[in-house]
């Protein structure tokens, strides 16, 4: 039993050693890439008041001003249009106008505002995770599994057993080869222990910073009625739709003040979702940042080391 665990153990010995390199490599790029798209979010909420308008900027004189329901008519021919997602179409002469502005704004924030909660739920789970109590626990325990566990495996084992995959792949490797790779796991074996004290201190300072991810209404089921403002004849919509086509005159009638309003809840909830965002996001930076950066001079500082230590001896 023994035998195999020891195998494990050089196994991640070797592996955590070879690593760095590629880890430092990838660590950056991420930590690199997090910190241009926050830049661009954090330009982003900058300008996000000046644009839009909130629910409580709306005076409500304004709102029952407006109709309730308006019939769109095409301006060619006085026909009932259709609502399409790009443009309104005449089914009588075929002809092609642009959208409500409220009904285009308050559509591709609909979109635009699922979009960021979905990123904005995968940012704040990844932040949870990291910062989250068990994995501080992980990241202490692998403090002292190094020295305690891992070490003392791979020097006793070393001992015992002299013809194992690992001798065999070092002395194919040559002696040079192997000394180098012997050491960079040495190195790596300290090198890992300091990442990990960092990462467990990262992740308590940083869970108090863990952003409230604004949770989403359910839209109303069921279906509401009304009268079409052309005809007069009995018409339903389901409760979140802002439009709908009469079935006596196939004209198409514009919830007016509804989609205003929820055009108004839309731009206060994307704010609201991507300030959820960045703070998930500036976490994840965190760690990625202290990963990186703690790895890249440690490594730096190992190889130099290596190398003044060579020059003295040379």
């Amino acid at each position: 039993m023994f035998y195999y665990f020891y195998q494990i153990c050089i196994a991640v010995f070797l592996v955590q050693g070879i690593s760095i390199p590629f880890l430092v490599a990838l660590s950056g790029w991420l930590w690199w890439r997090q910190s241009r798209r926050l830049e661009v979010l954090k330009s982003e909420l900058k300008v996000a008041p000046s644009r839009g308008f909130k629910p409580g900027e709306i005076p409500g004189l304004i709102l029952k001003s407006l109709p309730k329901l308006k019939p769109l008519k095409c301006g060619n021919c006085g026909g009932g249009v259709l609502l399409r997602e790009t443009e309104t179409f005449c089914p009588y002469c075929e002809t092609r106008g642009p959208l409500p502005e409220d009904y285009a704004e308050a559509n591709a924030l609909r979109v635009e505002v699922r979009k960021l909660y979905a990123s904005a739920v995968r940012h704040w789970r990844a932040a949870n995770v990291l910062t989250f109590r068990p994995a501080r626990w992980f990241f202490l325990l692998m403090i002292f599994a190094e020295p305690l566990a891992l070490f003392p495996v791979v020097l006793v084992g070393s001992n015992l057993f002299r013809d194992t995959w690992a001798d065999r792949s070092l002395e194919s490797l040559g002696e040079t080869a192997s000394l180098f790779i012997m050491l960079a796991a040495f190195l790596g074996f300290i090198v890992w222990m300091v990442v990990f004290i960092y990462l467990a201190a990262a992740g308590k300072s940083l869970r108090r910073n863990l952003p409230v991810v604004p949770v989403f209404e359910k839209e109303a089921r069921g279906v509401e009625t009304a009268s079409c403002r052309t005809c007069g004849g009995a018409i339903e919509y389901d409760a979140g739709a802002f439009a709908c086509v009469c079935d006596y005159c196939n004209v198409e009638n514009f919830r007016v003040r509804f989609t205003r309003r929820e055009r108004a809840r839309s731009e206060q909830l994307k704010t609201r979702t991507k300030s959820a965002l960045f703070g998930a996001m500036e976490i994840i930076e965190e760690f990625e940042g202290t990963f990186f950066f703690v790895l890249f001079f440690l490594a730096l500082a190992s190889v130099l080391l290596v190398l003044v230590y060579a020059i003295k001896n040379h």
